[in-house]
């Protein structure tokens, strides 16, 4: 009986491994600040924008994004060319330890794509950050634009 269950183990443990650090990722994974732009019923696309923390003492690596409301959902940035921007596709971004990523109107963002039914204002939308094997969601509301930040006077 124990060389059976010695054998179960042996071949657990790559699972159990994989298992605990998608764990720990997406626990040191934190997203702040989410909120997806308000766009007309007839809109296919929108995006949205906030902060993806990492707060773990290893490097984390952003391997992609979804939202239930989108067909796909990407990490873009916006480049100027000349008098144009263009949303180019960013892939896979590493965030060192208290690295964070900015996603902002002009800068990089998620990108929500091929949505057949546009949310309402004030509606909640949930967005996952992919993360090796990993997600970290949060429920981010629709609106026109960010809130205003908070500014503390010293």
């Amino acid at each position: 009986m124990s060389s059976v269950l010695s054998r179960l183990v042996r071949k657990s443990a790559p699972v159990l491994i994989m298992v605990a650090t998608a764990q720990s990722a997406t626990a040191e994974l934190t997203l702040e600040g989410f909120w997806v732009r308000a766009m007309p019923p007839t809109q296919t696309m929108t995006a949205a924008y906030g902060r993806v923390i990492n707060r773990g003492e290893q490097s984390i690596a952003i391997t992609g994004a979804s939202s239930a409301i989108a067909q796909s959902t990407s990490l873009h940035e916006s480049r100027q060319s000349g008098d144009q921007v263009r949303m180019l596709p960013m892939g896979e971004v590493v965030l060192e330890s208290g690295d964070a990523l900015e996603l902002t109107p002009g800068g990089a963002h998620l990108m929500l794509m091929g949505i057949e039914t546009m949310p309402a204002m004030a509606s909640q939308v949930e967005i996952c950050i992919h993360s090796q094997g990993a997600k970290s969601c949060t429920a981010a509301p629709v609106q026109r634009e960010a809130e205003p930040m908070e500014h503390q006077h010293h």
